[in-house]
């Protein structure tokens, strides 16, 4: 009976299951399946925001992208409004650069404004006032040529303030000034640049003559109604009105409307509203200009 019990009590030994193999067991599931657990949470997190670009295409790619893929610069700008700073780095280089290539024609215009004033009020210069008031013009048209990019930011600057103000009052979620300077910049990409090369390349090839005071007033090239409805007998006042409605206005005022969309935040409609209220403010403005040097000259 002994033998019995003995070979009895060593087979349920044999088959009961080890305990720490279970154990084992137990630790490697609940570890496979805390870690399932933890790539399943994994697989849900929010991917990281863009943080824009970076390097050579954040130098050059917001002020080239605003003409070639504007999309492309709102997003960056959208992500790293500072960028703007860069833009304004390039308006400030090409506008000088075009600057001093048309001094020539700039200090000519003014000396012939100045004279042509002259002549207005009944006055006649000697040859010795006329060299002396074309040194002066032709002093300040050179200040003027150098000074240019500073006036294209304090332009810049002004007009950020105007879609600042105006977007806040809209409700835009971006709206910040940070941020509606860079849609002024991204914008103003037009007139410093492309602009200004168009209207190097027709001054140039047709340089204009003043013969009285209200002519420098319709100087400026445009691509604009006054090519076509303009003539000598227009008045000051409509044909700026007429170079008002210009090519490169609504390109300037189709990327304000973009612009505001991806960065401010703002609706299609009320961002459309912003540009077209900035337009009649800015035509408005023009036409109390051309009114004002009309009226002083006579």
């Amino acid at each position: 009976m002994s033998d019995e019990t003995d070979s009895n009590e060593l087979d349920s030994q044999e088959g009961a299951p080890p305990t720490d193999d279970a154990g084992g067991s137990d630790d490697v599931g609940g570890s496979g399946d805390a870690g399932g657990a933890d790539d399943a949470g994994a697989s849900h997190e929010t991917p990281p925001e863009s943080e824009g670009p970076t390097g050579a295409a954040a130098v050059f790619g917001p002020f080239f992208n605003a003409i070639l893929a504007p999309a492309q610069c709102w997003e960056a700008l959208d992500a790293k409004p500072k960028l703007a700073a860069w833009i304004v780095v390039w308006i400030a280089v090409f506008s000088t650069v075009l600057a001093v290539i048309n001094l020539p024609i700039s200090q000519q215009i003014m000396v012939q404004s100045a004279q042509a004033s002259q002549r207005a009020a009944g006055q006649e210069m000697s040859a010795e006032q006329a060299q002396g008031m074309a040194d002066m013009m032709t002093t300040m048209g050179t200040v003027f040529a150098y000074g240019s990019s500073l006036v294209i930011l304090l332009l810049i600057a002004f007009t950020a303030l105007i879609i600042w103000v105006i977007a806040s009052i809209m409700g835009g979620t971006g709206s910040t000034f940070g941020r509606a300077f860079g849609v002024a910049a991204g914008a103003a990409v037009i007139r410093p640049f492309l602009y200004s090369i168009y209207a190097t390349v027709i001054l140039n090839m047709n340089p204009p003559e003043i013969r009285r005071p209200e002519d420098a007033s319709t100087i400026t090239p445009t691509l604009g109604l006054d090519l076509l409805l303009a003539g000598p007998d227009t008045p000051v006042w409509l044909n700026v009105i007429y170079q008002r409605f210009d090519l490169f206005n609504f390109w300037w005022l189709a990327l304000i409307v973009s612009g505001s969309m991806a960065i401010l935040k703002l609706r299609q409609g009320q961002a459309i509203t912003l540009a077209a209220l900035m337009w009649f403010v800015g035509t408005l403005f023009a036409v109390g200009m051309a009114m004002l040097q009309s009226l002083a000259s006579r």
